[in-house]
């Protein structure tokens, strides 16, 4: 009996040997696979590295360029619209207060003749309430336009970024179909165009006046209008959401420069405002005290009566010499210059501080003939917007010493934006 357990215990031992045995010859062909499995792979790997055409540094280099410009202007557009969304939510009580005001007023009129005008009275107030419910649902309308294009543009971006952070044949492979993205985002904050505007802004009657009127003149009695306008808070929101665009000049300056300079624009199809001026001087010293100042017309005829003019900028700026080829802004007060549309407006940017204050560009060039341009001619022009000749004044005293004695065009930038008409 006790061989038969010291046989059977030797065999129960021999099998846990033999079965780590084996565990062991298991692991080391698990190995054995995994590494082969791994070369497998890396041949692959090889394989498809060595059938993809080399890649140009510079066009990567290029492509990555373009995609970070995209997303900056992604980023930029998304925050303007955010802005703008933003701000319709502060006109919005704005606008349910001067509605209330309205109503307020056409009630205290019709205190005094209560009993004989009661239907009268409120068929205004529901003139006014209906309204002021249009221009609540057409800004809410717009609001939602508004938030619907920061998504977009925030999509965009992370697609963008998620192609910026991948290898460079991912950067390429995948190009079209993030720059159709951004594209596409990029398209849909321009389209945006008069049209909800002149729905918010609804065709308010000028006065309370011509509301009594419209349903029959009832009485003498005077009614006060309200201190602030209707439309000045909207016309805002309608400035805020329109994309800033800018007028080049197409010529350089050769480094003439002087205290001033004075030129005109005109406005094509669509009415603008004009919100800064990109200039440039001839040595690039400072900063140096800059004024702006404007009329409507030519500056030819107004050129000398300096009371006529309106001051819109003043403040110090350092701006960049010629030879830079860069300009720095003179930011217009009061959000801008508004020009109507088919209108010609004058503009003048004086410096006493020096001679090279403001440069400009002497005896501009037509393309096609190579002669020089006539006076009162345009200089440069896009869709909306066209710049003509000017004249440089050159004395440290504003509007004298206007020298006429050769032509010379705008040297700079115009900044502005579409203006949506009431």
């Amino acid at each position: 009996m006790v061989d038969a357990e010291a046989v059977l215990a030797a065999e129960l031992q021999e099998s846990r040997r033999r079965a780590e045995e084996l565990s062991a010859l298991l692991e080391a062909e698990r190995r054995r696979a995994q590494e082969a499995e791994r070369k497998l792979y890396e041949k692959e790997r090889l394989l498809r590295e060595s059938e993809k055409t080399p890649l140009d540094e510079r066009v990567v280099e290029g492509v990555r360029r373009r995609f970070e410009e995209d997303e900056i202007a992604l980023k930029q557009h998304a925050q303007r619209f955010s802005n703008a969304a933003s701000a319709i939510d502060v006109v919005i009580p704005g606008l349910k207060a001067n509605a209330k005001a309205v109503q307020d007023q056409i009630a205290t009129h019709f205190s005094f003749l209560r009993k004989q005008l009661k239907d009268r009275e409120e068929k205004l107030l529901a003139v006014v309430e209906g309204l002021a419910s249009e221009k609540l649902r057409a800004l809410e309308t717009q609001k939602e336009r508004m938030q619907s294009i920061v998504s977009s543009c925030e999509r965009a971006i992370s697609s963008t970024d998620e192609l910026l952070k991948g290898d460079d044949w991912s950067l390429l492979t995948k190009k079209d179909a993030v720059a159709e993205q951004v594209a596409a985002a990029i398209a849909g904050t321009c389209k945006l165009d008069a049209e909800w505007s002149e729905k918010i802004q609804a065709n308010l009657p000028g006065t309370l006046e011509e509301i009594i009127e419209s349903h029959g003149v009832v009485s003498l009695a005077s009614i006060d209008m309200p201190e602030t306008e209707w439309h000045k808070d909207l016309a805002v929101v309608s400035r805020i959401a329109e994309p800033p665009r800018h007028l080049k000049s197409s010529r350089a300056s050769q480094g003439n420069s002087d205290f001033g300079f004075m030129f005109d624009i005109q406005a094509k199809k669509n009415s603008i405002c004009v919100r800064a001026l990109y200039l440039a001087s001839g040595t690039g010293g400072g900063p140096w005290p800059y004024t702006v100042y404007t009329i409507a017309g030519s500056w030819k005829s107004m050129a000398s009566k300096k009371k006529k003019w309106t001051m819109v900028s003043k403040e110090n700026v350092l701006l960049p010499a010629v030879s830079s080829r860069e300009h720095a802004a003179l930011k217009l007060l009061d959000d801008g210059v508004h020009v109507a549309a088919g209108a010609r407006q004058a503009f003048y940017v004086h410096c006493p501080a020096h001679m090279t204050a403001v440069a400009f560009t002497v005896k501009p060039m037509d393309p096609e003939t190579s002669a020089t341009l006539k006076d009162g001619a345009i200089v440069d022009e896009d869709d909306h917007l066209s710049i003509h000749t000017g004249a440089k004044t050159c004395s440290e005293v504003a509007f004298e010493s206007i020298a006429t004695d050769a032509v010379r065009s705008f040297y700079g930038s115009v900044e502005y934006v579409l203006w949506c008409e009431s």
